[in-house]
């Protein structure tokens, strides 16, 4: 099983690695996401590698994606371990290649950040979610998927982070954010008419997206799914501003929980994975 269906480039010879890491030990409500990356990798079979740029032709945007996805990690599962992620991003990224993280729940993102800082001190977080994740601990647990994001920032203190979909948060993470003004952009879903002029330009970017920034109508299949998030066309349309005005470096998309039987959700996030390889290797419309 390759992502997208696409012939298999050999690992020495690849741009993009894709890593399906179905880690779920950082959950605390609904499961599943452990299942997710095997069906997304599943459905982006079924995503079609044209776009049309509005010159009455269409263009195959997969050319110059040079795909290896590590699919020997599905029959790991219930070994993963957040150091080995960690060592196989810092190993895969060599070489100037793109990885694609493909979770799992949100608590492999610190380790999937820290390879690239050896690369780019400067390195800055965007974080779709409909959750901060800046809690110090949760449910007795500094590794769960709700601490995720402040795990993250305490890798480095020059890490800052932008946040959007932002509608859930507690009394914790409020004070969090307001003693750490000049590292955390929160942006929540009532200020979402303003986010493309808040997005960061000309940065090195790692975009982290959990895929509950989704409103619940459009992405029920989460584990902690929230109503009024965002919805496909102006999320693919900050994503497209957000990847072609940075160096997005590396991205993961997290926290999918297929529901059986339910096929467009598992092709809705292969769909948002294509996206945002598509924005990254095709620059220009």
């Amino acid at each position: 099983m390759n992502f997208l269906g696409l012939k298999k480039s050999q690992y020495k010879d690849c741009n993009v690695l894709v890593i399906p890491y179905g880690h779920e030990k950082g959950v605390s409500y609904g499961r599943g996401t452990k299942d997710g990356p095997r069906a997304v990798i599943k459905a982006s079979y079924q995503v079609e590698t044209y776009h049309e740029h509005g010159r009455g032709f269409p263009e195959d945007r997969s050319e110059g994606m040079n795909i290896h996805t590590f699919t020997g990690l599905f029959s790991k599962q219930w070994q993963m371990h957040l150091p080995e992620l960690e060592e196989m991003i810092r190993l895969g990224k060599q070489n100037g290649r793109f990885i694609l993280t493909i979770g799992g729940d949100h608590s492999i993102t610190p380790a999937a950040v820290k390879p690239h800082l050896e690369d780019y001190p400067d390195l800055e977080i965007v974080q779709f979610d409909a959750h901060c994740d800046l809690r110090e601990t949760y449910e007795n647990s500094k590794e769960s998927h709700a601490c995720a994001m402040r795990r993250c920032l305490e890798i480095d203190d020059n890490i800052k982070l932008h946040q959007y979909g932002i509608r859930n948060k507690s009394r914790e993470e409020c004070d969090y954010i307001e003693d750490n003004t000049d590292r955390i952009q929160c942006h929540t879903t009532l200020t979402k008419d303003s986010y493309k002029g808040s997005l960061p330009t000309g940065k090195n970017i790692y975009l982290t997206f959990d895929v509950d920034a989704f409103d619940l109508s459009l992405m029920p299949a989460t584990g902690t799914p929230e109503p009024g998030g965002l919805m496909w066309d102006e999320t693919i349309s900050l994503l497209y501003h957000l990847i072609t005005e940075n160096n997005v470096v590396a991205a993961d998309v997290v926290e999918f929980a297929p529901i059986k039987g339910m096929h467009a959700y598992d092709f809705l996030v292969a769909k948002l994975c294509y996206k945002i390889l598509e924005y990254k290797f095709y620059q220009s419309f």
